[in-house]
């Protein structure tokens, strides 16, 4: 299989990787680096990554987990603002009574944030945010 500019690219960023990492000699880097940038094949390309250890890009699953986490922590300040809210709201209304502009008041305040987090725990990781 013909190899690509991408295909070369991702392999160069490989041996930088290894390189950086101290797996390569800069003499080694150097000369892995122009055999593939003279491949032509997918076989040219792995012959020179054959002897070293397969990397894994870990930095989606980071994103992936930071968002994650992120939504867990914020749920928690939701729901613990809700029942702040609601216990608020029920002792206005025990104590004082409540008109309709206090009610609307209660309920604006609590579905705004409800709204902004619903949109993010629906927004798609994938696509960029604009």
């Amino acid at each position: 299989m013909v190899a690509g500019d991408r295909d070369r690219e991702r392999t160069v960023a490989a041996l930088r990787e290894h390189f950086a990492d101290g797996r390569l000699t800069l003499d080694e880097f150097s000369f892995r680096t122009e055999r593939v940038l003279a491949a032509r094949s997918q076989a040219d390309l792995r012959r020179a990554l054959a002897d070293l250890p397969l990397l894994l890009d870990l930095r989606p699953f980071g994103r992936a987990a930071a968002r994650g986490a992120l939504l867990v922590l914020f749920t928690g300040a939701w729901l613990v603002f809700t029942f702040v809210l609601l216990l608020t709201l029920l002792l206005t209304l025990l104590l004082h009574g409540a008109s309709a502009p206090e009610l609307a008041g209660f309920l604006v305040v609590w579905l705004v944030p409800t709204f902004l987090l619903s949109r993010w725990w629906q927004r798609n990781p994938r696509r960029p945010s604009t």
